[in-house]
């Protein structure tokens, strides 16, 4: 298979993406400006702890959360920032700008987050140069990713650290893990993949240098939250151990799209720690797998399966985590022969995505979204093995 790139197509990529960017987003501000709806919920928050960190407030303070955001018409609740406070070094600047402009900027900057992490996912993942565009479509086409860019969500970080993870491994260890540690915005959703990353550590020299080089991200991104506010750690502890208040929602009183919500509402009572059942069941048969030295993850499918087991705060557009898998899958498609993987795997994407597109315009609630990760799984998993029924036309690396 030819390895140079093919400028028509890609191209014809790029101006596909840009129109898609351009669409997304004058939709969203006209939506949110012309039309007059109150802000998007989740960039709110994001914009309010920017605001208080930079006045040395408490970012977790639900009272606090809530008198800054009735100036942006969200006054039945407090929409909190739940992730841990190394996250609000990359979202302070937003405090420096008007609500309008640092929304603007923001969603800008989603979209390079996520052309970004298309590219370094189909290079990571041994795709071929020829066909980088493909990346960027599916990428854009997504249904999760025009959520995401519209609500102003920062998962296109998390899924950045995955992809520079994924790129920079093979050669730069030390530096793939300070671009993993960008996944510690979200450690709920990853769970399958920090063990692993632990395990690792423990076995090779590589995975040694990728901890230290995570550990370092970390220290850096937590210096400056720590020093605007020293007791900013026992903050987060109360908020995510304390029960609702009349300014906020604990996570228990969620409903978010995973087994384990369903789990737990088939439970007399209902009880919060039923929801943690997938997790610890996941975990313990990961354990086992690893204690048995099984041949080295696919990163994309670990990701897949820690999404798929965890136990709260993954919403429709935290489903942009999937595009690894959904890229590798497309990569043996791209290294391989087999007409059958293709005509099996492009129907179901499209259609998967016209439904997921159908459900979000009809604002289906959040839990019925429960059947995206285990239909990507197993969607993915079939593609990649019809695809591997044929000659590979190119090598697979250790990372993908």
């Amino acid at each position: 298979m030819p390895t140079t790139p093919s400028p028509p197509l890609r191209r014809a990529a790029l101006a596909v993406a840009a129109l898609v960017a351009l669409a997304v987003g004058a939709a969203s501000f006209e939506r949110l400006f012309a039309a007059g709806l109150p802000a998007p919920m989740d960039f709110a928050a994001f914009w309010t702890a920017g605001k208080l960190g930079l006045e040395r407030g408490n970012v977790y303070d639900g009272a606090a959360v809530r008198e800054v955001q009735r100036g942006l018409g969200l006054d039945a609740t407090a929409i909190m920032m739940w992730n841990p406070p190394w996250t609000l070094s990359l979202v302070l600047p937003l405090g420096w700008f008007p609500f309008r402009t640092a929304y603007a900027l923001w969603v800008l900057l989603n979209i390079g987050l996520l052309i970004a992490s298309a590219d370094l996912l189909w290079r990571g993942l041994g795709g071929p140069p020829r066909l980088r565009g493909l990346a960027l479509l599916l990428t854009l086409a997504f249904a999760p990713t025009l959520l995401l860019i519209f609500s102003g969500q920062l998962t296109a970080f998390v899924l950045l650290g995955l992809a520079g993870f994924v790129a920079l491994r093979p050669r730069h260890p030390f530096l793939a893990g300070m671009a993993g540690a960008l996944t510690a915005i979200k450690p709920h959703m990853l769970v399958l993949f920090a063990l692993w990353l632990l395990v690792d550590a423990l076995r090779t020299r590589d995975g040694r240098k990728v901890l230290l080089g995570g550990l370092a991200s970390l220290l850096l991104l937590s210096a400056i939250p720590t020093l605007l506010d020293p007791g900013i750690w026992s903050h987060y502890a109360a908020i995510t151990t304390g029960a609702s208040s009349a300014d906020h929602e604990h996570v228990s009183n969620w409903s978010p799209p995973l087994i384990g919500w369903w789990l737990r509402m088939a439970v007399p009572g209902q009880p919060f720690q039923v929801q943690w059942l997938p997790l610890a069941l996941g975990v313990a048969a990961f354990g086992t797998l690893l204690a048995r030295r099984a041949r080295e993850p696919h990163i994309p499918a670990l990701v897949g399966f820690s999404l798929l087991i965890a136990p709260y705060g993954v919403w429709t557009h935290d489903l942009v985590l999937m595009l690894p898998l959904i890229l590798l899958a497309a990569v043996k498609l791209a290294n391989g022969t087999s007409r059958a993987a293709i005509a099996f795997a492009v129907p179901c994407f499209v259609l998967a995505d016209m439904l997921l597109f159908a459900m979000i315009v009809a604002k289906s609630p959040y839990e019925s979204f429960v059947w995206v990760v285990p239909a990507t799984l197993l969607g993915c998993f079939v593609a990649g093995r019809i695809a591997g029924r044929e000659p590979s036309a190119a090598p697979q690396p250790v990372g993908a």
